[in-house]
């Protein structure tokens, strides 16, 4: 296994609101966001101004079936990961609602050309 100092690793699962706290999840379900990828959190890692690196091919140990991928973010203040998670938690929300706004427009715009 490779040691990473300084770097904190990531899954979609520890800020997944569809899994419970056995599944994998880390932060309350208040404050998480529904199925969460690996995009979404490299985006709220962008957003939050952490330097990232992102491993797509990884699998999740606690559901090794799926191909959920990671995030390795670096840590050089030594924060500590719960406090790491809250913030992608914040930033994963946005960019779920960005993305859930941005379905709504394109359905609301598809059903318009239906009418026609």
């Amino acid at each position: 296994m490779k040691k990473h100092k300084d770097t904190v690793i990531v899954w979609p699962a520890y800020l997944d609101a569809n899994l419970t706290r056995a599944r994998g999840r880390r932060i309350p379900a208040n404050l998480a966001a529904p199925d969460v990828t690996v995009e979404m959190l490299e985006a709220a890692a962008d957003a939050a101004g952490f330097e990232s690196e992102v491993a797509p091919d990884k699998r999740y140990p606690r559901n090794w079936s799926g191909n959920s991928g990671q995030i390795l973010l670096k840590n050089q203040e030594g924060h500590k990961k719960k406090r790491l998670l809250l913030v992608l938690a914040k930033g994963v929300r946005r960019v779920a609602a960005q993305r859930e706004s941005e379905r709504q427009a394109a359905e609301i715009k598809k059903t318009k050309k239906k009418r026609r």
